[in-house]
């Protein structure tokens, strides 16, 4: 998948997220319903496909993560979410552990929503990107990441999840580079993947 239509998955789940955000109207019953609940946790998990942005090779891997949300009566409920993500391919293997908020609505069996996560990010390399230094094939790196994606009601307390990240990674002086070397990188990640809502029932005063 070329990184074009990368861009553009990111900008189609976007302007969908948001202008679902927006739509009072349709996402005032629901959001009445969900009020009552309080707050809710849930579990996912998925397949992802990801531009490394090193090297021609595109990887694949996995996504885990979790979110807790509390409902205020609002039209838009927050939610802060950890999420871990691991990607392999022929040319590097990127890992990151991310957390930070998120914004969802209700519209009937669809829950869109954008996201803007923060955290930390490793990279392997199968060869030093290096000459001069070949033992440089690992470092870590400051990393965010921005997206959008859609949670769909299936059966039960289970949804399916669709969802593309656009993420961030400063591989600068704050990394364990020995040659000093200073550059960002931009992977993205589409998922598609299960979300399960954990059954919970917050305490009330």
């Amino acid at each position: 998948m070329p990184e074009s239509t990368y861009r553009r998955n990111l900008v189609r789940l976007t302007l969908f997220s948001l202008a679902a955000l927006i739509s009072v109207p349709a996402a005032r019953a629901q959001a009445d319903a969900t009020a009552s609940r309080g707050a809710s946790i849930s579990a996912f998990g998925g397949y992802a496909y990801s531009a490394p942005d090193f090297g021609p090779k595109k990887n694949s891997g996995g996504v885990l993560g979790a979110d807790y949300t509390r409902y205020f009566g609002w039209r838009i409920a927050p939610s802060f979410e950890l999420r871990a993500n691991y990607t392999t391919g022929q040319t590097v293997t990127e890992k990151s552990f991310l957390a930070g908020p998120r914004f969802q609505t209700d519209l009937r069996r669809f829950h869109p929503y954008v996201d803007a996560l923060f955290g930390g990010a490793s990279i392997d390399f199968a060869v030093s990107p290096n000459p001069g230094v070949p033992s440089y094939t690992h470092d870590f790196a400051f990393a965010s990441s921005y997206g959008a994606g859609v949670d769909i009601d299936l059966v039960h307390r289970f949804q399916a999840k669709v969802d593309f990240q656009q993420q961030f990674e400063n591989f600068g002086p704050n990394g364990t580079i020995v040659n000093n070397a200073n550059f960002t990188l931009t992977p993205s990640y589409f998922t598609v993947g299960v979300v399960y809502r954990i059954p919970f029932r917050p305490h009330k005063q």
